[in-house]
C-alpha cells in the first residue's frame, strides 16, 4: 500500500497527531508499505522542510509546510510533493484546532479537494467539534454547529472510502450525520520499557500517577481526601506523581496535595523510557479527561499499555442527545467512596493495543475497500 498522511504538523513531542502518524507511519513501513507524511499547518517551521525523519531505525520521507504560507503557495507546493509520490491513498488526520487557530478551518476542504483531486481518501477524525456537552455555553454550542457544518463539506467534497475514528461516542456522532465510521482504538505512544516492572505490592505504598494534561474542573479535593483516609486507615504511603506538561492546573494539585502532607513528585518533561518506568512503578493512574472521552486519551492509552488501571477524575460532561456512556474496560469513574475498592480490586486488567495490533486493523479496513 503507498499511502501519505496529511496532518497540521509533525513537530516531534510537541504534536500529539504528529507524534501518532509518526509512529503508525513507521510501523506500517515496517511492515513493507510505502508511506509518506505531510503537515500542512505546521507552526514549528519557518519554510518549507523536505525530508525525512527517523524513529527505530526506518526513515519516514516528510514535508512541512510552515503556518504562514498563503493558500496558493500551500496547495502548489504540496501538490509538486504529492506528485512525486504518487500514493494510492491519502489519510487526512483530522483535529479542527491543528489546521486553524480557532478551529474554524474553512479552507481545508478546498485545499484537500485541490492536492488530492483524483486520489482516495480515507479521514481520521481525532476530534470533532466544541459544544458536544450539556453543560457547555451557548458560546461554544454555535462555535460547535460550525464546525460540524465544516466537517459535512469536507465530506462531501473529499468523499472518503473509508472513514476511522477513536471513540465509541465519535463514532455515533458520525453515524448521525450519515457519515458511516469504523473505530480505530488508539495506541500507546509510549512503548513498555523492557526493565523489569516494580512490584508496588512489595513496595507496600500506593503510587499515583498523573501524565500529561490535566484539564480543568476534577474533583482533586475529594480526591485528596480519600487518598489520606486510605493512608491513615491502611497505614500505607500514598504518593502523587505528575509527569509530562501537566499544564496550568498543575500548581493547584500540588498545593491541594500538598495541604494533605501527603507526597507529591513533579518529573516534568521526560524521555519516553522515563515516562515508561515510572508508569510501570505505579499503582493508579488518573487520568482527568472525561470519560466519555477517554479512548481518545494517549495519556489514558499508555497507562493501560502499562497495565495500570485508570480511575478517571474528571468534570461532568454529559454528551448532547445521548444517555450515559459506556465505560471502557480498565478504566474506573471517580464517584466519592471509590478509591478503597478500586485500590482493593483483584480483576484482570485490558493491556489496550499496542502500535502494531491498531496498524494490523488499519490494513484490514484498507484491504476491505481496495
Amino acid at each position: 500500500m503507498k499511502m501519505v498522511f496529511i496532518c497540521g504538523s509533525l513537530e516531534p513531542g510537541c504534536d500529539g497527531v504528529g507524534d501518532y502518524v509518526r509512529r503508525l507511519a513507521i510501523d506500517m513501513i515496517r511492515k513493507g508499505h510505502e508511506i509518506g507524511a505531510i503537515a500542512l499547518n505546521d507552526r514549528y517551521v519557518t519554510s518549507s522542510f523536505n525530508g525525512c525523519q527517523t524513529s527505530e531505525g526506518f526513515k519516514l520521507p516528510v514535508f512541512r509546510l510552515p503556518s504562514t504560507h498563503r493558500e496558493g503557495k500551500r496547495i502548489k507546493e504540496a501538490l509538486r510533493w504529492l506528485n512525486d509520490i504518487n500514493p494510492q491513498f491519502l489519510s487526512l488526520q483530522f483535529v479542527p484546532f491543528s489546521f486553524q487557530s480557532k478551529g474554524l478551518p474553512g479552507m481545508l476542504s478546498h485545499i484537500l479537494s485541490k492536492i488530492g483531486k483524483g486520489r482516495r481518501w480515507h479521514i481520521m477524525f481525532h476530534e470533532l467539534w466544541v459544544g458536544m456537552d450539556v453543560e457547555s455555553s451557548k458560546k461554544h454550542v454555535y462555535w460547535g454547529l460550525v464546525q460540524k457544518q465544516l466537517i459535512r463539506l469536507l465530506v462531501k467534497k473529499l468523499k472518503p472510502v473509508l472513514v476511522h475514528t477513536q471513540t465509541k461516542l465519535y463514532q455515533e456522532q458520525l453515524s448521525k450525520m450519515g457519515i458511516p465510521a469504523f473505530y480505530l482504538p488508539l495506541f500507546s505512544n509510549i512503548p513498555v520499557s523492557e526493565q523489569k516492572m516494580i512490584a508496588c505490592i512489595e513496595k507496600r505504598e500506593v503510587s499515583m500517577v498523573v501524565f500529561g494534561a490535566i484539564h480543568p474542573g476534577a474533583p482533586v479535593e475529594l480526591l485528596v481526601k480519600e487518598a489520606c483516609q486510605y493512608s491513615k486507615q491502611k497505614g500505607t504511603p500514598v504518593s502523587l506523581t505528575l509527569v509530562g506538561n501537566c499544564g496550568a492546573e498543575q500548581n493547584k494539585w500540588v498545593n491541594v496535595w500538598q495541604s494533605e502532607n501527603l507526597p507529591v513528585k513533579v518529573m516534568g518533561g521526560q524521555p519516553a523510557s522515563k515516562i515508561s518506568e515510572i508508569l510501570s512503578g505505579s499503582t493508579l493512574g488518573i487520568s482527568t479527561t472525561v470519560t466519555a472521552l477517554v479512548e481518545k486519551s494517549g495519556s489514558v492509552a499508555a497507562m493501560r499499555a502499562h497495565k495500570l488501571p485508570v480511575l478517571c477524575v474528571s468534570r461532568e460532561w454529559q454528551p448532547r442527545g445521548f444517555g450515559r456512556p459506556v465505560i471502557p474496560p480498565g478504566i474506573i469513574e471517580f464517584t466519592p467512596g471509590i478509591l478503597d475498592g478500586c485500590l482493593s480490586s483483584k480483576a484482570a486488567l485490558p493491556a489496550g493495543y499496542n502500535v502494531s495490533e491498531v496498524s494490523k486493523i488499519f490494513e484490514e479496513h484498507f484491504i476491505s475497500v481496495e
